[in-house]
């Protein structure tokens, strides 16, 4: 599932292979090969959040958002690509190409500041130097106090580059109910949930499998490498309580806690959807 942290690398190894060379043949879903980009060079690859900006000669810029399925593979050769993908770039007979993503558009580089899904995001919590008073300030706006804040860690107009994975785990490790309303949550909770997501997503910026449990914390090499994402029914690595599924907000996102660890919610009301599955 690509977050912020798929996205970051994806950028890297494009901007690593590519930039600089002459590409032969650019395609998108939509329009196909498009003439005008063969012969030009691509000048940079950068990652906003969760969205992909592939910049090329001669301000046009394509931006890439994955969803929940996408994915960029290399390919030695062009011939070698499956059919059907989202966008494809061709130079010195290999290629990138993307399939299963959730679209893919040529913008103005010039446009890229004020496009309406690129204007909107929130800090980037793997920007160099990322803005957590700015992300603070969006979250405590009075707008969202009803909202619960595993939801709220989800909203990209917030913090920009966190999903469903890190939700879970940063909620974990702050010892955070993920039906916590946001009025409930005072400002010294919400930096930590903001670093702590921040800190663990430029962890695994190295490797392809995420984890949140060290290696030293595991009884093998191999056993779990997150905390409570995908654990329901299994035991809590900390206290043994078994992990529950709970699923959330208007696309009912699945989040994973630990009943035990976590404490009930702020409020009195009975949580809906709880779930052992």
């Amino acid at each position: 599932m690509p977050e912020g942290d798929s996205i970051h690398r994806i950028a890297r190894a494009l901007d690593r292979d590519l930039v600089g060379k002459t590409l032969d043949r650019v395609e998108t879903h939509d329009q196909g090969v498009i003439r005008e980009f063969a012969g030009r060079k691509m000048a940079a690859a950068t990652a906003h959040g969760k969205h992909l900006v592939i910049e090329f000669e001669g301000d046009w810029s394509l931006r890439v958002h994955l969803g929940m399925y996408g994915r960029w593979r290399r390919f030695s050769s062009p011939s070698a690509v499956p059919p059907n993908h989202t966008a494809l770039l061709v130079a010195g007979g290999f290629a990138w190409a993307c399939h299963r993503a959730y679209g893919a558009e040529l913008v103005r580089t010039n446009a890229l500041r004020t496009h309406p899904r690129l204007s909107r995001l929130g800090p980037d919590l793997l920007a160099p130097e990322p803005d957590f008073d700015a992300m603070i300030a969006r979250a405590e706006i009075p707008a969202h106090g009803d909202r619960e804040i595993a939801e709220l860690l989800l909203d990209q107009r917030i913090a920009s580059g966190m999903g469903n994975v890190y939700k879970s785990e940063v909620l974990f490790a702050e010892r955070v109910h993920p039906r916590t309303l946001v009025r409930d949550v005072d400002t010294t909770t919400l930096r930590s949930l903001f670093t702590t997501a921040a800190r663990l997503m430029r962890r695994n910026l190295l490797t392809r499998r995420r984890e949140s449990v060290p290696l030293r914390r595991r009884p093998e090499p191999n056993s779990a490498r997150l905390h409570v994402y995908g654990r329901a029914g299994k035991p809590c690595l900390e206290c043994g309580s078994r992990i529950v599924r709970v699923v959330q907000g208007d696309m009912a996102r699945s989040t994973y806690f630990c009943p035990a660890c976590q404490g009930i919610r702020a409020t009195a009301e009975t949580p809906r959807n709880d779930s052992q599955v």
